[in-house]
């Protein structure tokens, strides 16, 4: 009797879990990704790409400051400025699944920002997306060195996401052209090389050993059918690697305030 009580209230909490993960499913199509990265790392780029939209975006769906390429001309800040969850098809393929992709404000900027940018994150996570399946965190290529700057911003989102959030990472080496003159302009930095530099950088994370990548530029040569499938293909793998997570749930985020003032103050002095 006792094993099929058991069994039973697991069928129970497994079923209440799934709906509770499919309560908002209309309004944020799974896979769910988050992209966040420093401030100019190409964030927009990428989130325009996986919904299969141009470079020269303009965001007219809910009129906030958000899936803009460029810059403001204020000390080089981004244009993203607020958190913005968008849905499409994949790669904007009417024929390929809908996903939701949240673009987000990048960190590295004032402190005062940075509250504002923390807060935001957290509360349109946790009140409105509910969970995610993917953080991409977007890393520029040419940025191959372990700054104290960039340690500190990977620090913050453990003190915004917890220490566990890394299981649902997957690294984005942007900028990453896919023509044989960029093969030969990175010389000894192949994927690989770059992985494991990344993967020394959380190193403090648990899960760092395991962590992938995928290798992404928006500007690629679309008449060249191997720079076109290459493209496809780390799209693709992103893709996948978000369907494939385990869900993490945003009401699991915790905020430990005096640790992140203190990073944000260590960032801002670095910038």
């Amino acid at each position: 009797m006792l094993p099929v009580l058991l069994l039973f209230l697991c069928f129970l909490a497994a079923t209440l879990c799934d709906e509770k993960l499919g309560e908002n499913e209309d309004t944020f199509p799974s896979p769910r990704i988050v992209i966040l990265g420093p401030a100019g790392s190409g964030k927009s780029s990428l989130a325009n790409s996986l919904l299969g939209r141009p470079q020269g975006f303009k965001n007219t769906v809910d009129g906030k400051k958000c899936f803009e390429v460029g810059r403001t001309g204020d000390g080089g800040r981004g244009k993203t400025s607020d958190v913005c969850p968008h849905k499409d098809n994949f790669l904007g393929d009417p024929a390929r699944p809908n996903i939701t992709v949240i673009d987000t404000p990048g960190f590295g900027m004032r402190k005062e920002e940075e509250e504002e940018t923390i807060t935001k994150v957290v509360e349109a996570l946790r009140e409105d997306v509910k969970y995610v399946d993917a953080f991409a965190i977007v890393l520029k290529r040419t940025e191959n060195r372990q700054s104290r700057a960039l340690l500190n911003i990977i620090n913050l989102y453990k003190s915004i996401f917890g220490p566990g959030f890394l299981t649902n990472v997957i690294l984005v080496a942007s900028f990453w052209g896919y023509s044989r003159e960029h093969e030969i302009e990175r010389g000894d930095q192949t994927e690989d090389a770059w992985l494991k530099q990344q993967r020394q950088l959380f190193r403090n994370f648990e899960g760092a050993e395991n962590l992938e990548a995928v290798y992404y530029t928006s500007k690629f040569n679309e008449e060249d059918e191997k720079q076109t499938k290459r493209f496809d293909s780390e799209m693709t793998k992103l893709y996948q690697y978000a369907k494939d997570a385990k869900p993490f749930h945003c009401k699991d985020i915790v905020v430990a305030l005096d640790e992140i003032s203190k990073l944000e103050e260590e960032v801002e002095r670095l910038s």
